[in-house]
């Protein structure tokens, strides 16, 4: 195997697993890819490189033009104007924390990803342990960035949309169950970077896991309640699992990847589609 093969490409998603920095692409099978939102294309760049069909999208106009990737103006916020299945991945880094509708957003990600295909989504952590201090004393991830407010936040304004800066932060609850509910599963948890002063509060864990340890109990307790139905086994642990492992604990950004549900024989997913009536009688 070539040794550029070996390491990981500059503008792959490079993610800390098994004590060593892999890329998430390098070291997937190659096909079709949206980016979205693609930024300044360095993504888009090394996708190509590494053998990938690349459609670049975002909400501005390309500043440089790459004869590898077709690229689209499009706003994440509306539906995206590509078929269903069209594509066998989406990469989406650091975009969902300036959208309005993310839900939105999932849902029409799972609609263009072929079955078994793939998301990789970053953004922001707000569950390491840094973060969650910083949560803690003013109610927002970093002490250093300021006030959130309909000031400074706002990136640029038009008549029809304003583009956010960081308005709309993702936990790992809230980031997954939107995922679920979208259409993926076999969710895994990375991060690229550790966070110094959260590696420092690792003192802490024990009591977080007794913490965890009590909220399932509760859960437990409410699914008893009538008109309450307990959680898999399997979700609680994937849970649990997820919030406290290094990633999560000490990373400063979160990479999710999950994978696109197979619909079941009768055509449908897990979940209720959108605008379908839960109780139509």
């Amino acid at each position: 195997m070539p040794d550029s093969q070996l390491r990981p490409m500059e503008g792959d998603v490079v993610v800390r697993r098994r004590g060593r920095r892999d890329g998430l692409f390098g070291a997937m099978k190659p096909g079709v890819v949206l980016d979205i939102p693609a930024g300044g294309a360095i993504q888009s760049r090394a996708l190509a490189d590494l053998g990938y069909r690349v459609v670049s999208v975002d909400l501005f106009p390309a500043a440089r033009r790459e004869p590898t990737a077709a690229w689209i103006c499009a706003d994440a916020n509306e539906a995206l104007p590509f078929r269903d299945q069209s594509f066998d991945y989406v990469l989406s880094r650091e975009g969902i924390e300036h959208l309005e509708d993310q839900m939105g957003f999932l849902r029409d990600c799972a609609r263009v990803i072929r079955p078994g295909g793939k998301i990789v989504l970053t953004t922001p952590n707000l569950m390491h342990l840094s973060a969650r201090a910083s949560g803690f004393l003013t109610g927002q991830r970093n002490l250093r960035r300021g006030l959130m407010n309909e000031i400074q936040t706002p990136r640029s304004r038009n008549p029809r949309r304003i583009y956010h800066g960081h308005a709309f932060m993702l936990d790992y609850y809230r980031a997954r169950y939107m995922m679920r509910l979208a259409g993926f599963e076999h969710l895994e948890v990375y991060t690229d970077r550790w966070s110094p002063t959260s590696v420092a509060m690792s003192p802490i864990v024990p009591i977080l896991w007794m913490a965890m340890k009590f909220s399932a109990a509760a859960s437990a307790r409410n699914a008893r309640r009538p008109g309450h139905r307990p959680p898999r086994d399997e979700v609680t642990r994937e849970i649990i699992g997820h919030v406290l492992s290094p990633a999560l604990l000490y990373g400063k950004r979160m990479v999710i990847v999950a994978e696109r549900a197979a619909p079941s024989a009768d055509g449908t997913t897990s979940f209720p589609e959108p605008g379908r009536c839960l109780n139509p009688d």
